[in-house]
């Protein structure tokens, strides 16, 4: 099969009625991952095409305006948004696109609801009793060390992984700490991003994601920038560099191998290729037909692996109220409908003001059980608590549940941890499945789960992917500044 031309384009041909393009690879899936590796490739000579089932780019990050925002220019990331240090690639991206971060930070006092009311404290040092944050400062310490012996690539080799992947971390925190305050706490702190419990997630999965972070530093200033223009605008504007080998609203039905390469068939045609990497969520990827059959091993990480469940919410207001308050607009707690909340409003505080929340795992499966109308009312009654009876009537109000999401279906954040698998089939996250390969932020050793990670996946499989094709049909330039970056 000769795809490529010597230009490096793609070949369209008609069967039966339907397209078929031949070209060198194909992407299955236009998030951040799939768009970075489509470019990659394509910046190296190759000819690529890219399939999104949704009528959008994006994956899991979404912006945009509200219909019922009375103000226009107000962007709005319902999905993937905040960016902290140590991200390198989102970083690199946004320059190449002109794109700028600001500031998260809002001066004043944050809100704490641990279980025994509604308190103010430091952001980053809740109002606990001494004898309670001495536990929790204990038991941070340990898992530190422990998420020290944990290796990056490869989680399952560490020499206590079996014990770890088989204890879930609710059962960790008490058996290590004493407080009941000190565990709420750090149970709110684990289950926002995979939204996931704690019984739901080893310890295992815990000591990675501080792993994967770099560092605690890293992750607890994981929100502290975002992108004045919204997350989406990076894969907008990578979307617009691929032209047309992007190909939206063609959900992949089969994907089917041979000895000389692959057929990737949608309800748009079907693509021939050499190789094809897929970045879909884990249980939509396991709803493609493979032919020849995938891997046991992976076909049960596929299958196996519970679904996160995030909502994440606006709400628009004439002002930032709260900041007259001596108040930063940040919330946390535990015994509301909502876990966590944040100051989204735009420049300084001058226009309308916008909290920007999270809630995650149980809270959010309830949340997501109600009709439109409690659940607003719900989100509206925590705020009002939070900050008072200003909070309860926004100007505009949007939610987005990304359970709900079909081509999601799970946590925005990737939520994907559950007990015995990494030392089961954690192996088969990158490992290529024939002329399948796999990306996403799942599959993202440093900064699983979040924008960066999908960025570094797309890298890491675009390099994969040509590295396997030297044939005489196919001479790649490997010194391709991108794919050295991707190693």
């Amino acid at each position: 099969m000769r795809a490529r031309t010597a230009s490096g384009a793609s070949r369209l041909t008609m069967m039966n009625g339907a397209v078929k393009r031949e070209v060198d690879f194909a992407i299955v899936g236009a998030g951040l991952a799939g768009l970075r590796a489509a470019l990659t490739l394509q910046r190296a000579g190759s000819s690529v095409v890219v399939l999104e089932a949704r009528d959008r780019v994006g994956g899991r990050t979404l912006s945009g305006v509200d219909s019922t925002c009375p103000d226009p220019s107000l962007v709005l990331d319902m999905g993937g948004q905040w960016v902290g240090p140590g991200q390198t690639e989102v970083h690199r991206l946004a320059r190449e696109m002109d794109l700028h971060l600001v500031p998260t930070v809002v001066p004043g006092r944050a809100l704490w609801d641990l279980g025994g009311g509604v308190r103010r404290g430091s952001p980053r040092v809740p109002p606990l009793p001494p004898g309670a944050m001495a536990h929790v400062l204990l038991a941070v310490a340990r898992l530190k060390r422990m998420s020290r012996r944990v290796p990056l690539a490869a989680p399952w080799e560490a020499h206590e992984a079996t014990g770890w992947d088989a204890v879930t971390f609710e059962a960790w925190l008490r058996a290590h700490v004493r407080s009941s305050v000190g565990r709420a706490l750090l149970r709110l702190y684990v289950n926002g991003h995979p939204g996931l419990e704690a019984s739901e997630m080893s310890v295992l999965d815990v000591l990675f994601m501080l792993r994967s972070a770099g560092s605690l530093g890293h992750l607890l200033h994981a929100q502290d920038f975002q992108l004045i223009a919204g997350a989406h605008e990076l894969a907008r504007r990578s979307a617009l560099s691929l032209g047309d080998a992007l190909m939206l609203e063609a959900p992949v039905a089969a994907i089917d191998q041979d000895e000389e390469g692959v057929t990737v068939s949608s309800g748009r045609g079907s693509i021939r290729c050499r190789r094809v990497g897929v970045c879909a969520p884990l249980r939509v990827a396991a709803e493609v037909a493979y032919s020849p059959p995938l891997p046991a091993d992976r076909m049960a990480l596929m299958r196996s692996r519970p679904i996160g469940v995030l909502i994440k919410f606006h709400a628009v207001y004439p002002s930032p109220f709260w900041r007259r308050n001596g108040l930063s607009g940040q919330a946390f707690s535990t015994s509301h409908a909502i876990a966590a909340t944040g100051d989204n409003s735009p420049g300084h505080g001058s226009g309308r003001g916008v909290l920007v929340g999270l809630t995650g795992a149980d809270r959010a499966r309830a949340l997501s059980a109600l009709p439109e109308a409690e659940r607003r009312s719900q989100i509206l009654t925590s705020l009002a608590d939070l900050f008072g009876p200003e909070a309860a009537e926004p100007e505009a109000f949007v939610v987005q549940d990304w359970s709900r999401e079909r081509w999601t279906s799970g946590a925005a954040g990737g939520g994907d941890a559950s007990p015995r698998t990494w030392t089961t089939v954690g192996h088969a996250y990158r490992a290529p499945s024939g002329r399948v390969h796999w990306g996403g932020t799942e599959t993202s050793p440093e900064w699983h789960g979040y924008m960066e990670g999908a960025l570094r996946s797309g890298l890491r499989m675009a390099r994969e992917m040509v590295s396997t094709e030297t044939g005489p049909h196919l001479q790649y330039p490997l010194q391709d500044s991108n794919l050295r970056s991707a190693r």
